[in-house]
């Protein structure tokens, strides 16, 4: 059985792909980006795994751009759902969310937003659009 929680931790809890380099078609963005977080801080949360394939550490699985930005701008702490595959041997504080209208109030573009399931019902994934698509809603 897994847990879904949604808390806010400091960036050094949290395992992410950091990009300090975009790639070139992809600075136009990150300006954007940057700008929409300065202004207005992380708009929807990232969404990270503990447990699966990954091992101790939680993991981003979406959110590694804003991870990196939020990074750069000297943030401490960020919005974050994590999905628990191990709930028994590994705890965190925070709000267990148990239906998909609990975790789209946490976004923006909820009607956007995508939630996966495996064939035993349970939360597989939770894909926020892609920000560089709707940029322009967050700016």
């Amino acid at each position: 059985m897994t847990k879904l929680i949604y808390t806010n931790l400091p960036l050094g809890q949290i395992h992410f792909l950091n990009r300090p380099e975009f790639h070139k078609e992809e600075i136009a963005f990150k300006t954007k980006l940057t700008a929409s977080i300065k202004k207005h801080g992380l708009i929807d949360p990232i969404y990270a795994e503990y447990g699966h394939h990954y091992g101790p550490k939680i993991k981003v699985i979406v959110g590694n751009n804003r991870m990196t930005v939020a990074q750069e701008l000297g943030i401490k702490t960020v919005p974050i759902i994590v999905n628990i595959y191990t709930p028994e041997t590994f705890s965190l504080e925070g709000r267990e969310l148990k239906t998909d209208d609990e975790i789209r109030s946490l976004f923006k573009l909820k009607d956007q937003l995508q939630i996966r399931r495996d064939k035993d019902g349970r939360i597989d994934q939770i894909m926020p659009p892609w920000y560089q698509k709707v940029s322009d809603a967050y700016v």
